[in-house]
């Protein structure tokens, strides 16, 4: 059995909760800022020190940017499934010709960012944050070769707990029912197939529980 899916390789859940936040402040930060430097003219010393226009516009680029292409990154698996064990193959879903794109895309927002606080040290407080997100992205991106990571299963006789995801579609294989395991990632059409396979595989003392995976 074999087969290729494109998927997230975690619940981003609570990492949504938490961008979507960060870009709710960067919005309100360019809202007021808009409304200090058109509306009331206030000059830059006197207007707010976090909430200014420009924080506001580098908050919200810098939170959409990683979002959108760090916590929403899916992964390429390729599942190779033998009477004996399982392989998973991944990589990161990005097409080759993007490679020099993003790791342009990430220095360049770094060094925005750095020019922005030399240009005016008193924005440096305020947008260090940003300046660590955009770090850490250039550095993923910088140190980026998508190297495919392959990872092999135990033998299925050694497994005795097996968690349905169904929300997911992700079944996962493991030795107790606390641990984590061999991760499928699976396409709607394959679900209850592998499923099945996995019930023949496995010991027939297995235990199959349908619940939300915690990782």
């Amino acid at each position: 059995m074999k087969w290729t899916i494109k998927a997230k390789p975690r619940d981003t859940t609570h990492m949504d909760i938490g961008m979507a936040i960060i870009i709710a402040i960067g919005i309100a930060a360019i809202i007021n800022g808009i409304h200090e430097s058109y509306i009331l003219n206030l000059s830059e010393e006197n207007g707010s020190i976090f909430l200014n226009l420009r924080a506001g516009i580098i908050w919200t680029l810098v939170a959409t940017y990683l979002w959108t292409l760090v916590v929403h990154q899916k992964k390429t698996y390729t599942y190779t499934i033998t009477e004996t064990v399982g392989t998973e193959e991944s990589s990161v879903n990005f097409p080759k010709p993007f490679h020099i794109a993003f790791k342009a895309i990430s220095a360049l927002f770094f060094i925005i960012i750095i020019a922005t606080i030399i240009y005016s040290p008193s924005s440096a407080l305020i947008l260090a944050g940003p300046a660590g997100m955009a770090l850490i992205a250039a550095k993923f991106f910088l140190t980026w070769n998508n190297t495919p990571k392959i990872e092999k299963s135990s033998e299925w006789k050694e497994y005795k707990f097996v968690t349905i995801d169904k929300k997911r579609r992700l079944i996962v294989a493991q030795h107790t029912d606390i641990m984590i395991g061999f991760e499928a990632r699976l396409p709607e059409s394959l679900f209850a197939e592998y499923l099945s396979t996995l019930k023949e595989l496995l010991p027939k003392d297995a235990v199959f529980t349908e619940k939300d995976w915690m990782w």
